[in-house]
């Protein structure tokens, strides 16, 4: 079980790490990072879908490659002329898949766009193999940055074996210090990416052995850089001895030191950096900058002649209106805009309420629930076999974005859905047994957690689910109805029974853990979700969806959560001194297993 303990601590301050004998020798360097940008090349609406053009004359758009761009740009050029200190911007994955931009262009435009803001160092994150290998190979062959994963056991991949631009890691000399810069990529991604050859080493056990690896070259200052998800980005902090800072990506964990306002609706889950303290005293700082470029990560440091932090300061950027936007990432944006404009402003319906897609990984959704009926009614419509196919599921992880505007209805594009569901397998209609069912059901809930939340929890149309958290995963499932092949309404799901579900072929083959599929025989469908939700929303617009209590989750307060920060008290809240505060808040970080 994973625990983390919050201690305040005395002084007034900016924030301390360890105390500094000497300033001789001291070394400053700013680092700038950003994960899970998800092919949002141009700025986003505020819930990070597209950018409407009123709203974007009102200036309500986020973020985007060109405003990466500039703030990176005008931090090298600050070092370059000793008005600031060296820089480091740094990529930790997820590049790809997200918009109407990657579902035309795959990884050529990821790879010019990424190359324009010439990262220091790139890792790989999971949604860099939803092309399968063969369309992860050409995007790091094609980088001018070098890609680090060291956890990557490529015996059986010999075209990623033998790719020169793919390193376990990587030393940055700046101002007369060498950095290492170590990367990881999650070992889930064996079931969150098209199969493939691709095996993993643990992402503690392969950073420890690169970083003895790098001290021994020398190397004082180690930053591990990588995409496994916030719990494990704490785990590494933890464990690695003398890692000294850990970026990571996955989980899209927003950490701010102070109040969200209406700009800012993302939720903290924690302090910017969050200090993990290592058995021997040492502290390591964990980032993360949310997603969708909607933020740049911001980080200040002051490292000792021993490469030691003895000095931080930072919070992410918030890239609203008023960080301009590059023009030479504007004239490229501007060379294929006429394609996905076209795809951006087909205008299929509209709805009259928020499409929430953010509760979607965690319990029941109003915009889960419309695209498994959509997938249902479309698959009556036009499956024209015998079998009567009477459920439809989604994991919660595909649904990708909400969708809303103040002014309702509001317009619904081929683009908004696209941001919503940017996968392109077909679906695939499956038999199953009860037996197999309830097994899937539960690993919907098995992992349920609110931080670091995993995709698997299952969106549903043809059942009515009541799960109990308070029980032991595997036997969370209390109440289960369906209607099976034979039946005409909703009964008790029983084992020997037989249910016809239509899902994604990545559920079908076993993706996000449900293995219990894989064995079934498939028969895959000629449309995919995308049709499905299309022909849906221009049918039944404006569209309403409410949520249905199909699906009920109790004592979500007795599962398995990392208590990081709760809701700042209403006396912080309007403290003044909430920045300071929040500052001397730090996270000791200790893995316990039963």
């Amino acid at each position: 079980m994973l625990y983390l303990t919050l201690l305040l601590l005395g002084g007034v301050s900016a924030s301390i790490v360890k105390p500094s004998t000497t300033s001789a020798g001291n070394f400053e360097l700013l680092i700038l990072h950003n994960n899970d940008m998800h092919a949002r090349f141009e700025q986003t609406s505020q819930l990070s879908g597209a950018c409407a053009p009123a709203d974007r004359d009102a200036g309500k758009c986020y973020g985007g490659f060109p405003r990466v761009a500039h703030v990176v740009k005008e931090a090298r050029k600050a070092a370059a002329s000793g008005e600031g200190p060296p820089v480091l911007y740094l990529n930790a994955g997820d590049t790809y898949t997200g918009t109407a931009w990657f579902t035309i262009y795959k990884w050529k435009v990821a790879a010019e766009f990424l190359n324009a803001l010439q990262p220091d160092a790139v890792s790989l994150g999971n949604h860099e193999l939803d092309e399968k290998v063969e369309g992860l190979t050409p995007f790091i062959r094609n980088l001018t940055s070098p890609v680090v994963a060291a956890n990557l056991i490529l015996d059986n991949v010999p075209e990623l074996q033998n790719e020169p631009n793919l390193y376990k890691s990587v030393v940055l000399h700046v101002n007369g210090k060498n950095i290492g810069i170590i990367g990881y990529l999650t070992p889930d991604t064996r079931f969150l990416a098209p199969k493939n050859n691709i095996e993993y080493e643990d992402e503690v056990t392969a950073i420890a052995k690169e970083v003895q690896k790098l001290k021994e070259q020398g190397v004082d200052i180690l930053i591990a850089l990588g995409h496994s998800g916030f719990i494990k980005d704490l785990e590494i902090a933890k464990d690695v001895e003398d890692i000294d800072i850990v970026i990571g990506g996955h989980s899209n964990t927003f950490l701010w030191n102070s109040q969200t306002t209406n700009e800012k609706p993302e939720y903290p889950q924690g302090l910017y950096p969050t200090i993990v303290t290592q058995k021997s005293g040492r502290n390591v700082l964990v980032v993360q900058a949310y997603a969708y470029t909607k933020y740049m990560g911001s980080l200040r440091l002051t490292f000792d002649d021993n490469g030691e932090i003895i000095h931080f300061s930072g919070d992410p950027i918030l890239l609203n209106h008023e960080i301009p936007e590059d023009p030479n990432i504007l004239e490229m944006i501007d060379v294929y805009r006429s394609d996905v404009d076209r795809i951006n402003n087909e205008v299929v319906g509209s709805s009259n309420v928020f499409l929430d897609g953010d509760q979607c990984r965690l319990r029941e959704c109003n915009i889960g629930d419309m695209i498994s009926d959509a997938v249902l009614l479309y698959t009556k419509e036009h499956y024209k076999e015998d079998k009567n196919v009477t459920i439809a599921v989604i994991q919660g992880g595909r649904i990708r974005s909400s969708l809303d505007n103040d002014q309702k209805p509001f317009k619904l594009t081929r683009g908004d859905w696209i941001t919503v569901v940017p996968f392109t397998d077909n679906l695939c209609v499956m038999t199953l047994t009860g037996t197999v069912l309830k097994q899937a059901l539960e690993h919907s809930v098995e992992a349920w957690r609110t931080i670091d939340t995993p995709g698997q929890f299952l969106q549903m149309s043809g059942m009515k689910i009541v799960y109990d958290l308070a029980k032991p995963p595997g036997s969370r499932v209390v109440e289960a109805k369906a209607t099976c092949a034979k039946c005409t309404q909703l009964e008790d799901i029983r084992d020997d029974h037989e249910y016809n579900l239509i899902t994604s072929g990545f559920i079908a083959d076993g993706g996000d853990g449900f293995s219990m599929f894989e064995a079934i025989p498939k028969e895959i469908m000629a449309f995919n979700e995308m049709s499905a939700i299309l022909d849906y929303t221009r049918k039944y617009s404006p569209v309403e969806p409410i949520v249905s209590n199909r699906i009920t989750v109790l004592n979500e307060d007795h599962a398995q959560n990392i208590p990081i920060i709760n809701k700042y008290s209403s006396s912080l809240a309007t403290s003044s001194k909430i920045s300071l505060v929040l500052s001397k808040l730090v996270i000791l970080f200790t893995l316990l297993t039963r």
